[in-house]
């Protein structure tokens, strides 16, 4: 008797035997159903993974629910005045704004769905600021003082229209990147032409005659920043690129000379002059913060532009922050950042904000508000103080509608 091969007809006959449980199991056994308590819910094994459980909320249907914070924030916790934590947002206009400026004669902002201007008056409430409708504005650029805007259309289009005269001119569409200066009387921007080399930073009245040329752009276009500085001693800011870790700055004058430059340590300069022009705010991202954005502070005058640079190691951009003076800081912080956002600003968008105040002199930084409202949380851009500094505005990212908490 070969015992070999009994052996293995054995061993295969199991093999077989195995497999074909093994099928069964996997494709033909009918799952047994275990009733489940939708009450009982226990933690998972992953750390930090629902541990005590979710919070589960039931709606009843027949209620209303109310404004959608109030399903996720007690509303006894929300205070109508910021004092570091959760702070009641008021909406000053339901549709989309664009432009929100605040000038020596208030704040004022573009209404897109009913297609005009307002101001908000003494009472915080929005008043029209003349009868006649612009339709499709795209971009607005506000002087300080006169009452007048350069207005931007989706055809390239551009007019200066003075509020107060009522009186409109068209400006060579040629033309963007516009700014006033402290006067209101001239504007800088950029000329951008059919060629590379015919691409100019201009200087030239406010309705665009006695043009000058100050700086040819050539292809740098995107690395230069333009708007007056507060004292008229720069109109533009020139960015050259070593590496991630490193940019130098050249501050353009009126007459294309070149103040003396500085270095950052980062990339992504951006910058804004608080208003009479002692400091220069700007962000930029590196290593060493994975490339967040991190806010900088230095000089602002010509004679000591770029120097004594101090961080306020928060992550967000000028843009987000308003000037209350000479030496106070409002800033909208997104919570909780990704690596990397400083080179993808537009990721920004996705985090709500809390409100920060930084004290200039001593680089106290405090936390306002987290603001909660009707549109829930928010992500905050175009900040302004009131008059009295009682209000803060802002824009909400994802509606573009106008918003408001107050202060004190």
């Amino acid at each position: 008797m070969n015992w070999k091969k009994i052996l293995s007809f054995i061993t295969f006959f199991i093999f077989i035997v195995v497999m074909i449980f093994a099928l069964y199991w996997v494709f033909f056994r009918t799952a047994k159903v275990v009733p489940v308590d939708p009450n009982d819910f226990s933690g998972g094994v992953i750390p930090g993974t629902n541990q005590g459980g979710p919070n589960i909320v039931t709606e009843d249907p027949e209620q209303n629910s109310g404004l959608p914070w109030q399903n996720f924030f007690d509303e006894n916790k929300v205070s109508t005045k910021a004092n570091g934590g959760l702070t009641a947002v008021s909406k000053l206009s339901s549709a989309e704004v664009a432009g929100l400026k605040s000038t020596e004669n208030g704040l004022k902002y573009y209404d897109k769905s009913t297609n005009q201007f307002f101001r908000i008056n003494a009472q915080g409430k929005p008043e029209l600021l003349t009868d006649k409708k612009f339709y499709q504005v795209e971009n607005i650029i506000w002087s300080d003082r006169d009452e007048k805007a350069i207005l931007e259309y989706p055809d390239g289009m551009n007019v200066l229209y003075n509020f107060r005269t009522g009186k409109s001119v068209t400006l060579p569409v040629e033309l963007s990147n516009f700014d006033f200066d402290a006067s209101g009387q001239q504007i800088t921007a950029s000329w951008l032409g059919a060629n590379a080399e015919d691409n100019w930073l201009v200087i030239a009245n406010d309705d665009g005659s006695g043009m000058r040329l100050v700086e040819g752009l050539a292809d740098k276009v995107k690395d230069v920043q333009i708007g007056y500085s507060p004292d008229n001693q720069v109109v533009a800011m020139y960015r050259k690129q070593y590496d991630l870790q490193r940019q130098e700055v050249f501050p353009i004058t009126p007459e294309g000379q070149s103040l003396r430059s500085f270095t950052v340590q980062g990339s992504g300069f951006e910058s804004r002059w608080s208003p009479e022009g002692s400091s220069l705010l700007y962000s930029v991202y590196n290593q060493e913060t994975d490339y967040l954005p991190n806010l900088w502070v230095t000089g602002g005058k010509s004679n000591n532009l770029g120097d004594l640079k101090v961080s306020l190691n928060l992550s967000t951009w000028p843009d987000k922050c308003t000037f209350g003076g000479e030496n106070a800081l409002y800033c909208a912080v997104p919570q909780g950042l990704p690596r990397g956002a400083g080179l993808y600003p537009d990721i920004a968008d996705s985090y709500n904000d809390n409100f920060y105040y930084i004290d200039l002199n001593t680089g106290t930084k405090t936390l306002l508000a987290s603001p909660v409202g009707e549109d829930g949380s928010y992500t905050a851009y175009n900040l302004f103080l009131s008059g009295d500094g009682s209000v803060l505005y802002f824009t909400d990212k994802s509606s573009g509608s106008l918003q408001s908490i107050l202060l004190k």
